[in-house]
């Protein structure tokens, strides 16, 4: 199973690339009848709260939220779900900007190694080998 985080505007591309869309967000779009994983999503609290920065938020959300994850388990209940098939964790935000699902990848690749990466992010290419040319 790999994992990727998207946003729900996606989510055509995702199914047809046969990725597990699984929400992430406290408050999914009306049209989304797809699995949420309520535990890693943003406390009202947290969405609600202005003027704070960036640092602030993630703070709050790493403290507030995923400090009462276990990753494994969340590992084990992303597996159970997707019946081992490829899930894209999703909420609203587009791939460059702020957003919670960034945050929770982070999280997750740290405390399980697994690599998690935005759905579509371009791979870096590959240098060629030098090739030693003739003069002659």
């Amino acid at each position: 199973m790999k994992i990727y985080t998207s946003y729900f505007a996606n989510s055509k591309k995702l199914t047809q690339a046969g990725i597990m869309v699984i929400g992430v967000a406290l408050y999914p779009p009306r049209w989304f009848n797809g699995v949420s994983v309520w535990t890693v999503a943003p406390t009202p609290s947290i969405l609600r709260a202005k003027g704070q920065t960036r640092e602030q938020y993630s703070v709050r959300y790493r403290n507030e939220v995923l400090s009462r994850v276990n990753p494994q388990q969340l590992m084990e209940n992303l597996r159970n779900l997707s019946q081992g098939h490829d899930v894209a964790l999703c909420c609203f935000e587009k791939p460059g900007d702020f957003c919670h699902r960034h945050i929770l990848a982070e999280w997750l690749s740290q405390n399980t190694g697994e690599t998690i990466k935005e759905y579509g992010e371009p791979v870096a290419p590959t240098k060629p080998e030098p090739e030693q040319l003739s003069l002659f």
